[in-house]
């Protein structure tokens, strides 16, 4: 399909998201240019003189994991750098199972919490952050969402070199702005890391789970009955937004043929918040299966996908968790953008049905509730992927 002229400057489904930061990057990059005439334009980068980085990646828990490949080949490419990874608090609890950096910092990002929904203006907090960076006197900074908002805070920070994909607006406050392909977010950032001068060796995501989470996860399953030899699956049934999850009264079926009539142990994880729709599923679904929502951690809630022979969920961060682990998985797929965000191979199954003419979507509404795409899978769908999958790994 032949991309209009704001689809190639603009990474966004919205439209008018894309005209607005069109119009920004266009008055941006006009006063920038006329600024660049008078101080002589950029000194040339040189990786061999980076002493200090800092690396933002300010949004979701699944692009945080999709960006482990990239911190990974970042730290082998400086080793001898200091580095400082920037992230948002609803992704904290994961940040311990990322050992390539040196110090994290976690700010609530004023921009970012508006579009989750706090609206709370903290100038004092964010002047007290962005001073703080500045004194810190980076030498290269890397924002790899490539987006205006965590652009801005990069650029507040007086970094010496700053990278980043200009693909969702903010390019005229780089100094090395990179025009990527629009691909998946993985290789998104590892394309930039390539352009800092580092060559990419490996290109899978990974975390290294704890060893204490990984023996919390045993007595937690010890407690519940559940031998080291027995065999679980875990299932996530919810996502950052609704009309991104299939349906609960669905998961409960598939619950319940897999733990009835093929005898693993089922387990339903999720966050605290998620716990009424958990609750649900589990009345639905028999005694059988286990709720695990509110009761562990993130680092926990890894080590327990890590323990599991099988993963089943939506376009979600738990999904990403279990590619970065490699536990088989099932994948819901509907609003979201599959080349971005999706994984297909023998063991990773991507489930996605429906012909939506609003597809790709927001996701926070939906225009064809009527031919909703997420519940087009039907349950057979997954039962028919998990015996693929368990065929899959029976014969190797």
């Amino acid at each position: 399909m032949k991309k209009s002229l704001l689809s190639n400057r603009c990474e966004s489904v919205d439209l008018k998201v894309r005209i607005l930061l069109f119009l920004v990057d266009i008055v941006g990059g006009f006063i920038f240019s006329v600024a660049k005439l008078f101080n002589g334009g950029h000194e040339k980068y040189d990786p061999g003189k980076v002493k200090k980085i800092i690396i933002f990646r300010l949004d979701g828990l699944g692009d945080l994991v999709l960006s482990t490949a990239a911190l990974r080949e970042i730290r082998k490419g400086f080793p001898q750098a200091e580095i400082t990874l920037v992230i948002g608090p609803w992704t904290a609890g994961i940040a311990e199972c990322i050992p390539f950096y040196d110090r994290l910092v976690v700010h609530d990002c004023f921009l970012f919490s508006v579009f989750r929904g706090n609206r709370k203006l903290r100038f004092r907090e964010e002047l007290d952050f962005i001073r703080a960076l500045r004194q810190s006197k980076y030498d290269l900074g890397i924002d790899l969402r490539g987006d205006l908002l965590s652009i801005i805070p990069l650029f507040l920070s007086a970094v010496r070199f700053r990278f980043a994909q200009d693909t969702r607006g903010g390019g005229f406050l780089l100094t090395h702005s990179i025009k990527g392909e629009f691909k998946h977010v993985k290789d998104k950032t590892l394309q930039l890391v390539e352009t800092l001068g580092v060559a990419v060796e490996d290109r899978e995501t990974e975390l290294d789970i704890p060893e204490n989470d990984m023996k919390y996860i045993e007595e937690y399953l010890g407690e519940k009955g559940i031998k080291q030899a027995d065999s679980v699956i875990s299932i996530a049934p919810c996502a950052l937004y609704y009309w991104r999850s299939w349906p609960p009264e669905k998961f409960a079926r598939v619950a319940a043929l897999l733990a009835e009539n093929y005898n693993f142990v089922v387990i339903l994880v999720g966050s605290r918040e998620d716990r009424n729709i958990l609750d649900k599923i589990g009345s639905l679904a028999g005694p059988k299966i286990i709720n695990s929502s509110g009761e562990l951690t993130l680092g926990q809630v890894a080590a327990l996908i890590n323990r599991s022979v099988l993963f089943i969920g939506n376009d979600s961060g738990l999904t990403h968790i279990a590619a970065a682990v490699k536990t088989p998985m099932i994948q819901l797929f509907g609003p979201g953008e599959t080349e971005k965000f999706g994984y297909r191979s023998d063991k990773n199954i991507l489930l996605m049905k429906g012909d939506c003419p609003y597809h790709p979507c927001d996701q926070r509404t939906c225009k064809y509730q009527d031919h909703w795409c997420m519940d087009q899978i039907s349950v057979e769908d997954v039962m028919g992927a998990f015996r693929k999958i368990i065929s899959f790994r029976i014969s190797i």
